[in-house]
């Protein structure tokens, strides 16, 4: 929603955290696949290959470095992959947190973003229901 207003490099960055994020609860599930397809879209990077996941500190850092604006937007979209399957594990919990730390952002805050997204998900299955009603629906 959020992406194009990041820099090129912000971007690759933001995707090697958003491919790492999808690891984290053990496995790569469907709806987060394709909240990962659409950033990259998004992105407009059809291309890219991710390549830094065995140094996603590395890539907190550089990104730790971008403005305060780029860093929420990261998070804000990272809860989108996060919560595809409804729920943020402890693992996920655990990487967030990391992240909001190396960014300089209050944890009330991150539970701002996580709610707002918890909201935005909950606006389009109510939206799909009302579209599709009676229908069977995938989302």
């Amino acid at each position: 929603m959020y992406l194009s207003e990041l820099n090129i490099g912000e971007k690759k960055n933001f995707l090697e955290l958003a491919k790492y994020a999808m690891s984290l609860n053990g496995e790569h599930k469907e709806e987060e696949l394709e909240i990962y397809n659409s950033f990259v879209h998004e992105c407009e990077l059809a291309s890219y290959q991710t390549s830094k996941q065995s140094s996603v500190e590395g890539v907190i850092k550089v990104l730790s470095k971008s403005q305060e604006k780029a860093k929420r937007i990261v998070l804000v979209e990272l809860f989108g992959i996060l919560l595809a399957d409804n729920e943020v594990c402890e693992e996920e919990q655990v990487f967030i947190e990391t992240l909001a730390s190396s960014f300089e952002i209050d944890i009330y805050e991150i539970k701002r973003f996580q709610r707002w997204v918890e909201a935005m998900n909950d606006l389009v299955d109510e939206g799909y229901s009302l579209i599709f009603k009676g229908e069977q629906t995938i989302c």
